[in-house]
C-alpha cells in the first residue's frame, strides 16, 4: 500500500500498527519474557501481515533491513570490541579511568566524561564513540562505586547531542544542505545550544539519578558482585587475578625471579590509552575535512577519505593497538601473537548477543518502512499548524518514535521541510538544530541504539527505558529549548 493513494482511514489504521507493534513488544519483553531478538522478530513479522503487505514480501522487507543496518554497524562493533578488549586486559583503561577520578574527584567527573563524550563523539559515529568510551566509563564505574549506566551518562549526552545536531555527522549534513545552512554558523550554534541541554540530560539527570539509587543503598546490597558490570568490563574475578598479578610481579621485580615466563610487563599509561582512543576519532575528523585540506579528486584527498571512513580507521586503530598495547597484557603466560590472537577471538563472543538484537531491530525498521505504517505517522505531524521550528522538531521526533533511527528522522524531516525552508523566515542552521534535537527524542524498543545500551550497560527493559530513553527525551526538549532561545536572541 503507498501512502500516496492511502485513505485517511488506511493511515490511521496503519499508525494503529505502528502502535500496536511497539505495544506487543512491550509485552512480549517484560511480561513474557521472551529474548529481545526473538521479540523484534515476532514484531516485525506481525507488523507486516497486520499491515496488509503481501506474505512474500514480508521477510524480503526484513532481510533488507537486517542487511541496511548491518552494513553499517557489524565491522564497527566488532573492531570496537577488540579495541576495548586491548584496553581492559593491558590496564590502560584503568590507568585512564583512574587519572579521570582521582584528577577530576566525584563532583568533576561527570564533566570530564561530557568534554569527552562531545570531543570524541564530533567527527565518529555514536557507535563507535561508544565503543571507544565504554573501557573508561567502565573503570571509572568500579572505582567510583556506581552502577556504569549512571557514571556514563554525560558520555552518552555527549555523543548523541553531536551526533543529533552538528557537522560532520552524515544526518546534520544532509539537513544543513537541504536547508542551505551555512556548516560553520551551524556548528557553532549547535554548540551554543546544545552544551546546555547536554549538561541538562548528562550530569544533571545523571545528579538526579545517582541521588535516587543512593537512597536505594540496602537493595543494591544484596545485589551479586558482578551485577553491574558493563560489556567491556572484566569480570570481578578476572580483575582481581590481574591484580594479585600485578603485584605478584612488583614482587619478582624487587626479590629473586622465580620464572620468566611469570613476569609481569608494566601496564600501559593514560597517555598511551589516550592515544589509542584518539587515533581512529582523528583519521575519522580527517576524512571528514579531507576536501577542505586537499584538492577534491587528488592522491592525498582520496587517502584522507578512505583511512577516514570509519571501518578503515577503527581497523588501524586495532593494529596500532596490537602493537603498542599487545606487549602490556596483564598476564604472566606470554605466548605473543597466539595471546594476541586469542584475545582478539575472545573479544567477539560477548557482542554476538548484541549483534543479533541489532540485526532483528534492523529488520523491524525494514518492515516499518515499507509497510507505509512509518509514513503514515509522519503525515500527520504534516498536518499540524505551527511554528517553524516547532514543526521541524515534531516532524523528526515523530519519525524517530515510529521508526527509532535519528538519522532517518533528520533525513526524512529535512526534506520534506526543504522546499519551504527559505520562504519561512527562519535561519536555516536553526532549522537544522530543531531537527536535530527532535530527532534524538525518546529511543525505545524500536531503535537500535536502545538495545545497543541495554547490551553494553548490562540492564534490563525497565532500567534502559528510565536511563537512556529518559536521557534522550530530556536532550532532545531541553534542545529545543535552548535553539526557540537562541532564535530570540538572533532576531
Amino acid at each position: 500500500m503507498s501512502l500516496a493513494s492511502a485513505t485517511p482511514y488506511d493511515s490511521w489504521f496503519l499508525v494503529a500498527c505502528a502502535a500496536g507493534t511497539v505495544l506487543l513488544l512491550l509485552i512480549l519483553i517484560a511480561w513474557a519474557r521472551l529474548h529481545p531478538a526473538l521479540a523484534l522478530c515476532v514484531a516485525a513479522v506481525g507488523l507486516g501481515v497486520a499491515s496488509g503487505m503481501p506474505l512474500t514480501q514480508v521477510p524480503l522487507s526484513f532481510t533488507a533491513g537486517v542487511g541496511n543496518l548491518m552494513g553499517h554497524i557489524a565491522i564497527i562493533l566488532g573492531l570496537g570490541a577488540v579495541l576495548g578488549r586491548l584496553l581492559a586486559t593491558c590496564g590502560g583503561a584503568a590507568a585512564l579511568g583512574r587519572v579521570l577520578v582521582e584528577r577530576c574527584g566525584k563532583i568533576g567527573l561527570p564533566w570530564a566524561l561530557l568534554g569527552v563524550g562531545i570531543l570524541v563523539g564530533m567527527p565518529v559515529f555514536f557507535e563507535v564513540g561508544l565503543v571507544l568510551l565504554m573501557p573508561i566509563v567502565a573503570e571509572a564505574a568500579r572505582r567510583n562505586g556506581r552502577p556504569p549506566i549512571l557514571v556514563g551518562l554525560p558520555v552518552l549526552a555527549g555523543l548523541s547531542m553531536v551526533h543529533g545536531m552538528l557537522p560532520p555527522h552524515p544526518a546534520a549534513m544532509l539537513a544543513a544542505a537541504q536547508y542551505h545552512a551555512d556548516l560553520g554558523r551551524t556548528i557553532l550554534w549547535g554548540l551554543t545550544a546544545g552544551l546546555p541541554a547536554a549538561a541538562l540530560a548528562g550530569p544533571g539527570l545523571g545528579w538526579f539519578l545517582i541521588r535516587r539509587w543512593e537512597r536505594r543503598g540496602a537493595k543494591r546490597a544484596a545485589e551479586p558482585a558482578d551485577a553491574g558490570l558493563t560489556l567491556f568490563a572484566p569480570t570481578l574475578a578476572e580483575d582481581r587475578e590481574m591484580e594479585a598479578r600485578i603485584e605478584r610481579g612488583a614482587d619478582e621485580a624487587a626479590g629473586p625471579v622465580e620464572a620468566k615466563a611469570e613476569r609481569i610487563p608494566a601496564p600501559a599509561g593514560p597517555a598511551r590509552a589516550a592515544a589509542a582512543i584518539l587515533l581512529p576519532v582523528a583519521l575519522i575528523f580527517l576524512g571528514s575535512w579531507a576536501d577542505a585540506l586537499s584538492a577534491p579528486g587528488s592522491v592525498p584527498n582520496r587517502i584522507l577519505h578512505f583511512v577516514g571512513s570509519p571501518d578503515i580507521a577503527l581497523l588501524i586503530a586495532v593494529l596500532v593497538a596490537l602493537v603498542t598495547l599487545g606487549g602490556r597484557i596483564q598476564t604472566g603466560q606470554h605466548h605473543g601473537r597466539e595471546l594476541l590472537r586469542k584475545l582478539t577471538a575472545e573479544s567477539f563472543e560477548p557482542i554476538a548477543n548484541v549483534l543479533v538484537i541489532l540485526a532483528a531491530a534492523g529488520g523491524l525498521s525494514g518492515i516499518l518502512r515499507d509497510s507505509g505504517a512509518a509514513q503514515a505517522t509522519v503525515s500527520l505531524a504534516l498536518g499540524a499548524h505551527m511554528p517553524p521550528l516547532v514543526l521541524a522538531w515534531l516532524l523528526a521526533a515523530v519519525v524517530r518514535i515510529s521508526m527509532g533511527s535519528s538519522t532517518v528522522a533528520m533525513a526524512v524531516a529535512s526534506a520534506m521541510l526543504a522546499p519551504m525552508a527559505g520562504h519561512i523566515g527562519v535561519r536555516p542552521e536553526l532549522l537544522v538544530l530543531a531537527t536535530g534535537t527532535g530527532s534524538v527524542i525518546l529511543s525505545h524498543v524500536n531503535d537500535p541504539g536502545f538495545w545497543l545500551i541495554q547490551s553494553f550497560f548490562k540492564l534490563d527493559l525497565k532500567e534502559t527505558l528510565s536511563t537512556w530513553t529518559v536521557l534522550e527525551t530530556v536532550l532532545s526538549v531541553a534542545g529545543l529549548g535552548t535553539t526557540l532561545l537562541l532564535a530570540a536572541v538572533l532576531r
